[in-house]
């Protein structure tokens, strides 16, 4: 008799994955467009990034990564913002890696989900959040120490602090996190004291990878480095300066929102 966990898998239960990249596969939930990427290795093992966003898909998630006989040997966090540090019962028993330990409690991080009114609308009940991160097993500076592929750790303090983007030199691709999206205006982190400067560092350290392929936190993958980091960047000269610079990004109410937050804290 195959294993139960094998006998519920059905349509719905399954996650759809792209492979982008050999070995990095990608879902996206219809929740903020949330990516959820898998990083494997040759012999199955996989790193399972930003797991979300309903308990359904991460459940979902979980399931395909056992289906295709893939073994995940931990979970990353991108950052402490609470749609990242979504967990599940299959994946609540592995390590979860980030660059830091944040000073946000589960509860607090609780509270912001269920106030949350996208994922309100939405009918599967929430993920549960996870237990605090610990610091990633580096093998050199940096550098993931880990079964699978070279992954390099770029720790920055745009969006959050601290905000970390995985690069994978042997394919060139970027995991961004909440970074160099093509639905997303820059969300800053508005309690830093230069959030603007903070953020254009932070691009320039990503750019600065050369990546072919960039996988953002919410929207698209895409093969274009170059394009998003440069609209990111006349975004935010429009918003320090206080024009009113077109950025079809602001098209939804609550990208509207969030640039009417930022204008108001940094604009002039």
């Amino acid at each position: 008799m195959p294993p139960r966990w094998r006998q519920r898998l059905t349509a719905d239960v399954l996650r759809d994955l792209v492979e982008v990249a050999a070995g990095v596969h990608v879902t996206t939930s219809a929740v903020y467009s949330t990516t959820s990427t898998v990083v494997v290795g040759p012999d199955g093992s996989c790193l399972v990034v930003d797991p979300a966003l309903t308990a359904p898909e991460v459940d979902g998630l979980a399931a395909t990564v056992r289906a295709r006989g893939w073994t995940p040997v931990a979970v990353w966090s991108t950052h402490a913002h609470w749609d990242h540090v979504l967990d599940g019962p299959a994946l609540a028993h592995l390590p979860r890696w980030s660059a830091g330990v944040p000073a946000t409690d589960r509860e607090t991080l609780a509270a912001e989900r269920d106030a949350d009114p996208e994922l309100a609308r939405n009918d599967g009940p929430p993920a549960p959040i996870a237990a605090a991160a610990t610091a990633y097993p580096e093998q050199s500076p940096g550098v993931l120490e880990w079964p699978g592929p070279t992954i390099q750790v770029l720790v920055h303090a745009a969006h959050a602090r601290p905000h970390t983007a995985l690069f994978l030199p042997g394919t060139a691709v970027l995991v961004a996190g909440d970074m160099l999206s093509d639905i997303e205006i820059p969300l800053l982190d508005l309690s830093a004291e230069y959030p603007v400067d903070d953020y254009l560092r932070a691009l320039a350290l990503l750019e600065a990878t050369g990546a072919e392929v960039v996988v953002p936190g919410h929207g698209q993958v895409g093969r274009d480095l170059g394009r998003r980091a440069a609209a990111d960047r006349a975004y935010l000269t429009g918003l320090v300066a206080g024009a009113d610079t077109p950025d079809g990004r602001r098209s939804t109410p609550w990208t509207a929102a969030a640039h009417a937050a930022q204008q108001a804290a940094v604009g002039r």
